[in-house]
């Protein structure tokens, strides 16, 4: 984190990021560093909502799009997500758009709930918060997320025991484990 060099002035960011067109509601409410670059806020997405980072993303502000310098602009101007600092493009109140899978359209509202003073007594990357699971990726966007459950919560849907094969055990749709992201969390953040 920057700062000066007693420590003062660093702020952390304390965000509320909802996926959108999903029911019931899954969210999570993070803390970050305010001197994060888009990119790495990403990465702190990914690790917060299960995602596995196989497939393409940008960012909305306001009428500015930001990416990976190496995606496809599809012929819209793109701007380089990792110049893009959290504190200057979110300031108190805002809201930004972050959408990951462009083919099955995974948007997710993130919202600046408060900018705090960082003490150091805290990890300045944290899960606070959250509710359920976020979907499997490649299940179709959020209609195929419907589709998928309605499927799996009916023994007698007849795509229930596909939906079962390729699932398995390891997904609880109302699940959200704290304290894993948090380790995975810490893990990115103090990669060793």
């Amino acid at each position: 984190m920057q700062a000066a060099a007693d420590g003062s002035g660093a702020t952390l960011h304390e965000l509320n990021v909802t996926l959108l067109d999903v029911t019931p509601p899954v969210w999570r409410r993070l803390r970050v560093p305010s001197v994060i670059p888009l990119s790495v806020l990403h990465h702190v997405l990914q690790v917060a909502f299960g995602w596995e980072d196989r497939h393409l993303h940008e960012w909305q502000v306001g009428d500015r799009t930001y990416a990976p310098t190496d995606e496809d602009s599809w012929g819209e101007e793109l701007h380089d997500e990792s110049t893009a600092i959290l504190a200057e493009v979110a300031p108190a109140d805002s809201v930004l758009r972050y959408e990951y899978d462009l083919g099955d359209g995974w948007e997710h509202l993130v919202e600046v709930v408060s900018i705090q003073p960082y003490t150091g007594r805290e990890p300045p990357v944290a899960l606070l918060d959250g509710a359920r699971a976020a979907p499997p990726e490649d299940c179709g966007g959020p209609a195929g997320y419907e589709h998928l459950l309605d499927a799996l919560a009916d023994a007698d849907d007849p795509e229930h025991d596909e939906v079962v094969a390729w699932l398995g055990d390891r997904f609880d749709p109302e699940a959200l484990d704290v304290v894993g992201i948090n380790h995975r969390l810490e893990a990115l953040w103090r990669p060793s």
